[in-house]
């Protein structure tokens, strides 16, 4: 299998030295995945669908039926928008009632590298 690298800008767009900076690689997938999780769906211009509906429960109670939500919501939005990677394991830890840890393994499929990433999750 060919391995294909890309590079592309970060989103919200970062300079450094007074342009813009381009990542490639594991920079890029994990900025994506982190795009995607913290974009609410259906508020992107000419693409309503792009994102995920974590946003949704924002203000429901942290227990295991917010959980589940957010465990569904989030494997929905990353198979849907970042087909270049496999989820193998997702959890999701309360280290506080005010915030929810989302835990990713991924398998990168063009490399096969296998790779984390962590997103904390605001309820408040």
């Amino acid at each position: 299998m060919a391995i294909i690298q890309s590079s592309g800008l970060l989103f919200p767009l970062e300079l450094s030295s007074g342009r813009h900076l381009i990542v490639s690689g594991v920079d890029l997938i994990q900025a994506s995945i982190k795009t995607i999780l913290a974009w609410p769906l259906f508020t992107r211009y000419f693409n309503g669908n792009f994102g995920s509906r974590t946003h949704e429960v924002v203000e429901e109670p942290n227990d295991d039926i917010l959980i589940t939500l957010v465990r569904r919501f989030v494997i929905d939005s990353i198979t849907t928008w970042e087909k270049r990677v496999e989820l193998i394991s997702l959890s999701i830890i309360r280290p506080t009632p005010d915030k929810l840890v989302i835990d990713l393994s991924y398998l990168i499929k063009d490399t096969n590298v296998e790779d984390s990433f962590y997103y904390n999750y605001n309820l408040s």
